[in-house]
């Protein structure tokens, strides 16, 4: 058994979709009208857009992107630019060493340079 994909329901496909690529500096690799999916390091990250009705409460899915420590501020500054805005701070915290933050829609999701401290 593998992962094959994690996905968001949006409401907005345009607004999240820009606020992925200007996050991770690059177009997706799929898109309709529906669905974009974009793949980071092999692994496939989509946005299915809810035009079913289904009354969307709360973020179910917090995907965790690691950053090379290097880079994990220029990409904290990169995605407030974008909009987003931070839900818990713990890049100064010697047992967490990342970022949850959440889109202009919501989603939330985790930057990490948890690899330069393992």
């Amino acid at each position: 058994m593998r992962v094959r994909s994690s996905y968001f329901k949006v409401t907005n496909m345009q607004a999240e979709v820009a606020f992925w690529k200007a996050l991770l500096e690059q177009e997706p690799t799929k898109t309709s009208p529906n669905w974009t999916e974009f793949v980071i390091a092999g692994q496939r990250i989509g946005f299915l857009l809810n035009d079913f009705g289904e009354e969307l409460v709360g973020c179910s899915c917090v995907p965790v992107l690691e950053v090379d420590d290097e880079a994990i501020e220029a990409t904290v500054t990169r995605a407030k630019t974008a909009g987003a805005t931070v839900i818990l701070d713990g890049l100064g915290n010697p047992k967490m060493n990342s970022i949850v933050m959440a889109s202009p829609s919501g989603h939330e999701f985790e930057l990490c340079n948890c690899k330069a401290h393992e």
